[in-house]
């Protein structure tokens, strides 16, 4: 959504351009390696104007995909379930009123009859939806303060253990949010100290919750923020400092102790981005480099499983954006063969279903000023 990045809602956008520049494991072997992707679009009109963001598999070929449907100058939260055929939009519960510009930012599946999706309305309001198998519900979130109150990351053991994150704006600043759902309901959680926006969350395998995102450095940097929750505290991790660059962590994978990932990308001027990607281990986190791609790249999106490892997003040159799909193997990030073939194009989200990819995001049609986006999803053929 938006120039940053697909997973960047509106007001996320905002919060980063407003930083400006304050002075102006992967597995021994990988299941990934003879992915070659290959675009599958739905020949539907409701594709045309559809942006996804977000893709998790509820099952062995059972495909969930979320995002928007835009409209003239507004768009609505949209949804899809692949049936090993063809992807279906599937009615979502949204309440009534104008939704102006308002999205799903990504979801997650527990099983066929258990998944959610997290969003904005209008840019404003928080947005939760469950499919229970046979419909999406809508499921009221509990009070949040201020303005901007957007969602953009979804994780749990389960569906009552389930943790959300986002921003919101308070008196001025974009403040993290957290909730988790137990049994019992809701809670809004204190963010750790600093923290202006979260954008993703994922559990380890203790239980535990890691939030990513970032704060704002004295200097007025976006720099890399990342915390497990301890009980009832924080514990922020230990992460590489970029000073005097903006570092803008969009997405965690999980999958096991010695393979936890983060990504996102860098920046110290509106045209000049570098993807990062940062792995935990026994002492935080380090950064693992990727190799130049020949234009500026953000990295959006991350998967993990016993296959291996993924990673998604986009590198514009000289003005065209092309999207980007990456696997890790012991020899380090390789392109994924197929992405970018038919630019332009952009991926904001990533799942693996055992060794197959699934990436989406959107590509441009001609028609319109700009042209008319259009929904793009990759598989491995």
């Amino acid at each position: 959504m938006r120039t940053l990045s697909l997973r960047l809602p509106v007001a996320t956008l905002l919060a980063v351009l407003a930083i400006g520049v304050a002075t102006a494991s992967g597995f021994a072997s990988s299941g990934l390696d003879a992915c070659t992707l290959v675009p599958r679009q739905s020949d539907g009109p409701e594709q045309i104007g559809t942006i996804l963001e977000s893709v998790a598999v509820a099952g062995p070929g059972d495909i969930w995909a979320v995002g928007s449907n835009v409209v003239g100058g507004g768009s609505s939260p949209f949804a899809e379930r692949w049936n090993g055929t063809t992807w279906k939009p599937l009615r979502l519960d949204v309440p009534k009123g104008h939704t102006s510009i308002s999205s799903l930012y990504d979801v997650k599946a527990f099983a066929p009859d258990d998944v959610w999706a997290v969003g904005s309305l209008r840019g404003a309001d928080p947005l939760i939806q469950h499919w229970d198998g046979g419909s999406w519900k809508n499921v009221p979130t509990p009070a949040i303060a201020g303005t901007e109150r957007i969602l953009t990351g979804v994780d749990g053991t389960s569906g009552v253990d389930l943790w959300v994150v986002g921003q919101q704006r308070v008196n001025g600043q974009m403040r993290g949010v957290v909730l988790h759902r137990t049994s019992a309901g809701w809670d809004t959680l204190t963010p750790p100290s600093g923290a202006a926006v979260f954008h993703d969350v994922a559990m380890l395998p203790t239980g535990e919750p890691l939030v990513a995102g970032w704060s704002i450095d004295p200097e007025g940097y976006a720099q890399a923020l990342l915390a497990v929750r301890d009980g009832d505290a924080w514990t922020p991790e230990a992460v590489p400092a970029s000073p005097q660059h903006n570092v803008f962590v969009l997405s965690l994978a999980v999958g096991d102790a010695d393979t936890v990932w983060a990504v996102g990308f860098s920046n110290d001027s509106p045209n000049g981005n570098a993807p990062i990607t940062l792995r935990r281990g026994d002492d935080g986190w380090t950064s693992v480099a990727v190799p130049d791609q020949g234009g500026s790249t953000r990295l959006s999106s991350v998967a993990t499983d016993q296959a291996g490892t993924a990673a998604v997003g986009l590198v514009t040159t000289g003005g065209l954006t092309r999207s980007l799909a990456m696997r890790f193997t012991d020899g380090g990030w390789t392109p994924i063969p197929g992405a970018g073939d038919q630019p332009p194009d952009s991926l904001a989200g990533v799942a693996l279903d055992g060794s197959v990819v699934w990436a989406v995001g959107r590509y441009i049609t001609a028609g319109g000023t700009y042209g008319i986006p259009t929904a793009r999803v990759y598989s491995c053929g």
